[in-house]
């Protein structure tokens, strides 16, 4: 394969596969712990067809705040609003490399050799389609494929925030990190929402926010005290009411703002 590369001038990347096992949600209670197997691409051993390690742009993907998920999360909080999270099954391994990235070619571990490569072949290797985890473009591929399914269904970009999508129609907010789905808005829709994202991506089942597992944190409602609204209410007064100070006026007429009230009867944390 290289011998071939290199007569015919094309670019070649080469490398290998190695296997992971962890547990998921290990910093969680023993009963949420998940063993996770995982086939992945060695992105820190790739070469080309002369040998010398490949090079890769440096495009990263869009930075994912945990403020979005909040937020997502207040939404799903108010009246008539609801919320639930998902896990896309499989995330990078739903698209395949790109176009941009060279031919790539794999060396198997032996244990998923076939039986007949043994005593024909001492370094086979195929050519890698699918976007495995470990591929230093990998998160960007995935990036654009999801990107292109949440837009086909109807939601945009939320502008200044990356990875944070809205649906003016169905009234609802979609924060994506990586492979997970988090969404609030109009309750009523949500399921439907669901159902057209899945005609383009493959997703789990969603789950509601309340006792479910969202990046590695435990998501739980809890009455919050009326001391603390207190206390948040004092502290917004103070920040945006202040007295507005006309300084146009030789009597320095001062303008007051009403205070805003709190009804604490919906909050929770």
């Amino acid at each position: 394969v290289i011998r071939e590369n290199k007569s015919n001038k094309t670019k070649a990347h080469f490398g290998q596969l190695m296997i992971l096992c962890h547990i998921k949600n290990a910093q969680l209670e023993c009963e949420l712990w998940d063993y996770k197997g995982r086939l992945v691409f060695r992105g820190d051993q790739v070469k080309d067809e002369d040998g010398k390690y490949a090079v890769f742009s440096e495009q990263g993907t869009c930075a994912s705040h945990l403020m979005a998920a909040r937020f997502v999360d207040a939404i799903a909080h108010m009246p008539g609003m609801g919320g639930e999270d998902a896990d896309a099954t499989g995330a990078y391994t739903q698209t395949q490399l790109g176009p941009e990235c060279p031919k790539t070619w794999i060396t198997l571990p032996k244990d998923r050799w076939p039986k007949e490569w043994f005593g024909k072949y001492t370094e086979p290797v195929v050519e890698l389609r699918t976007n495995l985890y470990g591929h230093p473009l990998a998160g960007l591929f995935w990036e654009k494929h999801c990107q292109k399914a949440v837009t086909a269904v109807g939601f945009t970009k939320v502008t200044g925030w990356e990875c944070l999508y809205k649906h003016e129609k169905w009234g609802l907010f979609l924060s994506i990190y990586v492979d997970d789905f988090k969404m609030g808005g109009v309750k009523a829709n949500i399921s439907l929402a669901w159902k057209e994202l899945r005609k383009h991506l493959e997703l789990d089942e969603p789950q509601k926010l309340e006792n479910n597992v969202y990046l590695g944190m435990r998501q739980t409602s809890c009455q919050v005290s009326q001391k603390l609204i207190q206390e948040k209410h004092d502290l917004f007064n103070e920040l945006f009411l202040k007295p507005e100070v006309d300084s146009g006026n030789a009597d320095q007429n001062v303008h007051v703002k009403k205070s805003v009230k709190v009804n604490s009867g919906q909050i929770r944390g």
